[in-house]
């Protein structure tokens, strides 16, 4: 049995998910190998030796700078991986060929750059082995000819990959030992991840891309996932959720395993002394974590949260749990993320959560009567659903209170109100970080000053999260989590009324629907957008050409004018500023790709020749007018041509069902629904 947390409360299910298929979900094995691997090993993912793990963690490091972001689709699977078998001594990696030279590139040290310094190869009769001092890792299925051949391209016979019987070369050691430092702290996670990989193929699900970098903050690495174009520093198998037998197992921190009762004392006392316990309560620890989690100190509370307690202690000493010290605390599964993300799409169930829920039928609906606000007309099974979500709820500050890193910030305290803000530079750029947290448990976690005029009308201030905690010491917890991605946010950023991006991505001198299409982070794609255009036919009359400009300049704030504009407004796609070249440019243009590439977004094939065709006719006209244009267009046009300057697959039902579009406006909605099955 496993558990499933819902809105009715914890609940058993019998729908777990096999072994097999569990470890399959992590590394894409085909089911035979999968099934062969589970017979010879304790965990569904082995945890590797240290010296092997830091190796792996090195590797790991190289593909992610060399790969930056990326579409799996295009690479053959998150940086070019196609499936791995994890196995405690070594790891076998299945790349996809056309990646050869991408990984030989990412490999291949030189002093003072990037790379993997010591790595050295050998060829086996499975494929090319790498191997690091007390590591091993196999290319499986790479041939010696394949792999020389691929050296020789790249030139990675100047660098230091080199066959094994290469010795040392002076200042190798050094450069090896300066990766090792750097790591140090992330490699436990950064291996665990790499062991997991496919597990990011769900997070790939909105912008197609895989993006993973790593970043400092307060003096800790960490690494961060950015996937769906919003930083998070979730661990994979947290932010999936996934069940407790795909996490990682590793070593309990260096000081030993963190003392829940300690912790959540201190962060009480240092942040609200005055709810602090006396000396002389009785059990003071659990009185302290029934107020960080907003609950009153009944005694029912109380003898619930010293069991709380209890099990917090033994999830922290055990090793097959040490990743809730990860990703800078378990705060980060305690925080909502935005609708929709596969972050907040269902909360991660702590570790000890079965066990914390473990109680009597009879205790579980004494704690639930305390939860709902008409007990006597409750069912018990409700009721002891709402004591499992108090147990787990109070689990989970219980684990983000003992697992709150030692290099934290520094908050001072308002004397007037009592609220706490801490403020710190932010790296690499003109501007400040604040973090906020009220006595009434709302924080919050902005940037400002920052200089960039689309923030004009938002007071040059980004508000990364505002969100409201149970008390004071719980919004402290998550403000600081939250800044380690606060920190990295700018390049996601977008501004509210036109989506622009705060910091626009570079722009290849002459892009085309195809290289906007691999580098967005949301593609408009036709159906959707078909659905969109049987809506605004209800709502608008008539439109401008995109010679005349896509936004007003005699209205203030300026408003759409063109039908592009209409639909970008609609779809949260990024419009152009009065003055610049996309603003009087159809859509298939240049100057309009540039604008779209600029800000990480793009208008799939189909929907550029039907836009660029309806704003092309001058002046104002009708909407019936500009859907004849683009229903012309399409046509009239070589749909299987247009299909290949798209870069996700497109098959014939598909090209079938834009052939179908009704000339008649009036018809569009009728015909979206009954097509809504084929999109």
């Amino acid at each position: 049995m496993t558990h499933t947390l819902t809105l009715q409360g914890l609940r058993m299910t019998d729908t777990a998910v096999s072994p097999v298929a569990l470890r399959q979900m992590a590394t894409g094995e085909p089911e035979e190998t999968a099934r062969a691997e589970l017979t010879d090993f304790e965990h569904l993912i082995p945890t590797p030796a240290p010296d092997q793990a830091r190796g792996e963690a090195r590797i790991f490091h190289a593909l992610i700078t060399a790969y930056g972001r990326h579409r799996p689709t295009l690479t053959g699977g998150p940086f070019g991986i196609r499936s791995l078998t994890p196995r405690p001594d070594e790891l076998v990696v299945r790349i996809a060929s056309a990646q050869l030279d991408r990984w030989i590139d990412a490999f291949a040290h030189r002093p003072g750059g990037t790379g993997v310094a010591g790595l050295r190869w050998t060829s086996h009769r499975d494929g090319i082995v790498l191997t690091l001092p007390g590591m091993r890792m196999l290319l499986a299925g790479i041939s010696e000819t394949d792999w020389s051949a691929a050296l020789g391209r790249r030139s990675a016979d100047q660098s230091s990959l080199m066959p094994h019987w290469i010795p040392q070369f002076r200042r190798e050691p050094e450069y090896a030992a300066a990766q090792d430092a750097e790591l140090a702290g992330l490699a436990d996670h950064l291996c665990a991840t790499l062991r997991r990989i496919r597990l990011l193929d769900a997070l790939t699900r909105i912008s197609g891309h895989v993006h993973l970098f790593t970043t400092r903050h307060h003096g800790g690495l960490h690494l961060i996932e950015a996937c769906e174009a919003t930083p998070t520093v979730l661990p994979l198998w947290t932010s999936r959720s996934v069940p407790l037998a795909l996490w990682p197992a590793g070593p309990i921190p260096a000081p030993g395993p963190a003392d829940p009762h300690a912790a959540v004392l201190d962060l009480l006392t240092e942040v609200e002394p005055a709810s602090a316990p006396s000396g002389t309560a009785e059990h003071p620890a659990a009185r302290a974590l029934c107020h960080i989690a907003g609950l009153h100190a009944d005694p029912v509370l109380v003898q619930a949260a010293e069991h709380v307690l209890d099990v917090a202690t033994r999830v922290l000493a055990d090793p097959a749990h040490a990743s809730v010290y990860a990703a800078g605390d378990w705060a980060g599964s305690c925080r909502t993320y935005p609708e929709g993300t596969v972050h907040g799409s269902a909360p991660c169930l702590p570790p000890g959560a079965e066990t914390v829920t473990d109680l009597p039928e009879e205790a579980l609906q004494r704690l639930g009567q305390h939860f709902s606000s008409q007990p006597s007309d409750t069912s018990r099974t409700d009721l002891a659903s709402a004591g499992q979500e108090e147990l787990v709820h109070l689990l989970d500050w219980a684990l983000a209170a003992a697992t709150r890193p030692a290099n934290r910030p520094d908050w001072t305290r308002d004397r007037t109100d009592g609220t706490l803000q801490h403020t710190q530079p932010l790296p690499d750029r003109d501007g400040t970080l604040t973090l906020t947290a009220t006595t009434t448990g709302v924080y919050r976690v902005s940037l400002a000053p920052l200089g960039l005029g689309d923030l004009a009308d938002e007071d040059d201030t980004v508000e990364w999260e505002r969100e409201a905690a149970p008390t004071q010491s719980a919004a402290v917890l998550l403000a600081e989590h939250a800044a380690i991605e606060a920190a990295v946010c700018l390049p996601f950023q977008r501004e509210h009324r036109k989506q622009r991006l705060l910091l626009p991505a570079p722009v290849p001198a002459e892009p085309t629907i195809r290289s906007v299409i691999a580098e967005a982070d949301y593609v408009l794609g036709f159906f959707t957008f078909a659905g969109v255009l049987g809506r605004i036919h209800e709502r608008v009359a008539s439109t401008q050409g995109a010679g005349d400009g896509h936004w007003r300049t005699d209205t203030l704030p300026d408003t759409p004018a063109t039908l592009t504009a209409l639909i970008s407004d609609w779809c949260a796609l990024p419009s152009p500023h009065h003055g610049e070249a996309a603003n009087t440019a159809t859509v298939d243009s240049p100057a309009y790709l540039r604008h779209l590439a600029a800000h990480r977004a793009a208008l799939d094939p189909f929907v550029t020749r039907y836009l660029a065709a309806a704003d092309t006719l001058p002046g104002t006209r009708t909407f019936e007018e500009r859907h004849l244009a683009g229903f012309a267009a399409l046509r009239t046009t070589d749909l299987s041509a247009l299909a290949c300057t798209e870069v996700r697959p497109t098959g014939e039902r598909f090209l079938r069902l834009v052939r179908s579009i009704p000339q008649d406006p009036a018809q569009l909605t009728a015909w979206y629904e009954h097509h809504l099955d084929q999109a």
